[in-house]
């Protein structure tokens, strides 16, 4: 059986309040003692259970007999409410306190030293940039000055080949000291006449 929400949602805060562990266990006794009311009647005494019921099977006469009438009374319950305070040691909370300004200041300085260091890197960055460019452009020199090298090498290389060429034309009949035998002796002017 399926209790309605609402009347489950009273029961339960009934039971909250007056301690009351089992719930299901209480639904169940608050049953049986409204069955047995709807079955007996109401009585003003004793505990309202019924142990054990005889049939009998009589002719009963019809006697007017008084209406008990219940009376439910809503009582006003006070609840009690409790309130957490929370006391506070004033000394401990200043301490807490100076300690989130010293934190909050060695975050600050932190993150200054922090962004002059990145500066830096920037500044390193460009400098190597520099030193790399000037490098490049050293390097773009010294291939340039390699082949110049190379270029008058071999343009000292054809000079001298030239000059080699011409000392060979120029030395046929130039010996003014006889070595071809024609002329005198060894440091003389005179030439041998033939």
């Amino acid at each position: 059986m399926e209790i309605p929400k609402k009347l489950k949602d009273e029961i339960w805060e009934y039971c909250r309040m007056n301690d009351i562990p089992n719930i299901d266990e209480f639904i169940i006794k608050m049953v049986q003692q409204g069955y047995t009311v709807e079955k007996f009647g109401a009585t003003p005494l004793g505990t309202g259970e019924v142990t054990e019921v005889e049939k009998v099977v009589e002719v009963v006469k019809e006697v007017p007999v008084e209406k008990i009438v219940e009376v439910v009374k809503e009582v006003p319950v006070e609840k009690v409410v409790e309130k957490e305070i929370y006391i506070t040691d004033d000394e401990q909370v200043n301490e807490l306190k100076q300690k989130l300004i010293d934190t909050q200041d060695e975050s600050s300085t932190y993150l200054t030293n922090l962004s002059e260091k990145d500066k830096e890197i920037d500044n390193l960055k460009k400098e190597t940039r520099k030193i790399q460019d000037g490098f490049v452009g050293m390097t773009n020199k010294c291939d340039n000055l390699i082949k110049e090298k190379s270029k008058l090498e071999k343009e000292i290389e054809r000079l001298n080949t030239e000059l080699e060429e011409e000392k060979k034309k120029n030395n046929k009949g130039n010996d003014i000291y006889g070595d071809e035998k024609k002329g005198g002796w060894f440091g003389s002017n005179l030439l041998n006449r033939r």
